[in-house]
This record gives structure tokens, C-alpha cells and sequence, in this order.
């Protein structure tokens, strides 16, 4: 019998047929929180500490036959590590391992991978005002950056570099 635990999902893995491809043998037990947390975009879904925030998140049962799929899949552990994270469901609390990015800046997602996160939202009845706020979000950091950017650098009418 294979080890099974709790894995924490937020991003692309609370939709049921990205997760049915990754990982066969776990399952979906619930839905939660995970408190003091935001949802974030560096292209792709990460969590971040942040002060009476809150993201709403599926809660797998993880079979470890699964584990070495899914570990590839998020790049573990340059591009996100394992930390294990409290949190609460059906009036108990538990703890489950969630993949936290390690680096990157805040930039929108493709549409393709916001739409797979939607679809998940709307398939676990999770709140979709957290997941668009998390675009505005990123869609803000990039407008921001691009102003920098143009008054950085100095442009002439032709959209040309200066020296």
C-alpha cells in the first residue's frame, strides 16, 4: 500500500481533469483555507504570506504513487519547494504539504492556464473573486513595470532608443 497524505491545491490542481492526468490515484477530500496567505501570479499560481488574507484551496489525499508525477510537474524544487501548511476542514485541523514558489515577479498568467484555474474554481463552488483579484493584480504589477520602463529609457517619436 502506497503512503498517502494531504496535499494543498490553489492553482491549475484544484481542476479535476488536470488532476485526474497527474495524478490517478489520489482524491479529492474537501475544500478549505489557507489563512495569512494571497493568491499570486508569476506567470503561474503561488502563494504568498500576507496579513488577514486568506486563499480558499482543494484539498487532495495524495497518493504517493502519485508524488514523483506531481513533483515534476512543479518543477520541485527550483522552481517551487514543499512546505506543510494548518489548516481547517469540516471543523478539524489538519496539515498538508502546498508547493510555494521559491523566485519570480509578479506577472499575469496566460489565458489558457487562468481559464484552467476558472474552471476549477467553478467546479469546487470556490470563490472566483479571489482568483480575479489575483489577476488584477498581477495585470496592475505589469502596467506598472512597463511605465517604469518608457521613463527609463528615453524614446524618440518612432518608438526608437536613444543614446
Amino acid at each position: 500500500m502506497s503512503k498517502k497524505q494531504l496535499y494543498i491545491a490553489y492553482g491549475s490542481n484544484i481542476n479535476f481533469e488536470q488532476m485526474a492526468f497527474r495524478c490517478p490515484h489520489s482524491k479529492v477530500v474537501g475544500t478549505s483555507e489557507i489563512k495569512g496567505y494571497e493568491l499570486e501570479f508569476r506567470s503561474v499560481a503561488t502563494i504568498v504570506p500576507k496579513e488577514n488574507a486568506s486563499v480558499p484551496v482543494l484539498i487532495w489525499e495524495l497518493d504517493g504513487r502519485d508524488l514523483p508525477i506531481l513533483n515534476r510537474y512543479e518543477g520541485w524544487p527550483r522552481l517551487y519547494r514543499q512546505e506543510k501548511m494548518p489548516f481547517e476542514m469540516n471543523g478539524k485541523s489538519y496539515e498538508g504539504m502546498a508547493y510555494l514558489m521559491n523566485h519570480g515577479i509578479i506577472s499575469p498568467p496566460s489565458p489558457q492556464y487562468y481559464n484552467t484555474i476558472l474552471q476549477g474554481y467553478r467546479e469546487n463552488g470556490l470563490d472566483e473573486s479571489y482568483l480575479e483579484t489575483a489577476l488584477e493584480n498581477s495585470l496592475q504589477q505589469e502596467q506598472l513595470i512597463e511605465e517604469e520602463f518608457d521613463e527609463d529609457y528615453d524614446f524618440d517619436d518612432d518608438l526608437q532608443l536613444k543614446f
